[in-house]
């Protein structure tokens, strides 16, 4: 908010309410949301008109992820060089490809360790530059089979992003273990039923909670085989979105 102040030339103070619709500080991206949310909201009442761009890059000063969180589809975050060239951009539109992200929450608890402890000790993993090192080949397949629709790479190259992130903060200083038995007992699924046939593959974030990501048309299989398995709390369904918008009361 002082940020959005400085750029007004404002001093007024701000009331500010957040919902989310999903569970919060359990590794489902509430702070892209809810950030995301906060720069469109606060820059508008303040009487700023910020191209997407600029909203990006001031989303991204609450959380790095929420400057994805501003433009609608899928999305891209340029490094860039500075502050000034490093935002979210439209790779596609949501109706480029109709993927499903079915979500299976295995624990509401609040993470005990957040992103930003874990990002600062990501550097003490031996692990942590070779990711690095992976991450521009890894982003230029994901985004060429992306823009080819082609789920069995994209979800292979998913998978390997998330197993990665993941061991890092396995082997940070101190270690960071976001897995529970519930997580590895869907990783066995997936692989199972894609086995069978399913084109399913699983990624995650920095929490226990698992992403599958199918085709629309699988969503509804996807949905069945996860409510009848022990330990899957909720089932939550999302899709490609519109980007961050003003709804009117």
């Amino acid at each position: 908010l002082d940020r959005v102040r400085a750029m007004a030339g404002l001093r007024a103070r701000a009331k500010v309410i957040s919902e989310n619709s999903f569970p919060v500080g359990v590794g489902l991206a509430s702070s892209a949301s809810g950030f995301a949310a906060l720069s469109l909201a606060a820059s508008r009442a303040a009487g700023l008109k910020l191209s997407q761009r600029e909203l990006s890059i001031l989303a991204r000063f609450g959380s790095g992820s929420a400057c994805r969180s501003i433009p609608g589809g899928f999305t891209e975050w340029t490094a860039g060089t500075s502050s000034e060239d490093s935002f979210a951009k439209q790779i596609a539109p949501p109706e480029h490809w109709e993927l499903r992200d079915v979500i299976a929450i295995v624990s509401r608890a609040h993470k005990r360790v957040g992103s930003t402890e874990g990002h600062s000790l990501a550097p003490t993993s031996h692990l942590h530059q070779a990711r690095v090192a992976s991450v521009a080949d890894r982003l230029a397949q994901a985004k060429t089979a992306l823009l080819e629709r082609d789920l069995a790479t994209l979800g292979r190259i998913m998978e390997e992003d998330a197993v990665s992130m993941h061991a890092v903060m396995m082997t940070s200083r101190p270690p960071i273990y976001y897995w529970l038995p519930g997580s590895i007992r869907l990783i066995h699924k997936v692989q199972n039923w894609r086995a069978e046939g399913l084109e399913v593959y699983f990624t995650f974030d920095a929490g226990p909670n698992i992403h599958l990501i199918c085709q629309a048309a699988d969503q509804a299989e996807v949905e069945r085989r996860l409510k009848d398995i022990e330990g899957v709390l909720e089932v939550i369904v999302s899709g490609p979105g519109p980007g961050a918008r003003v709804i009117e009361p």
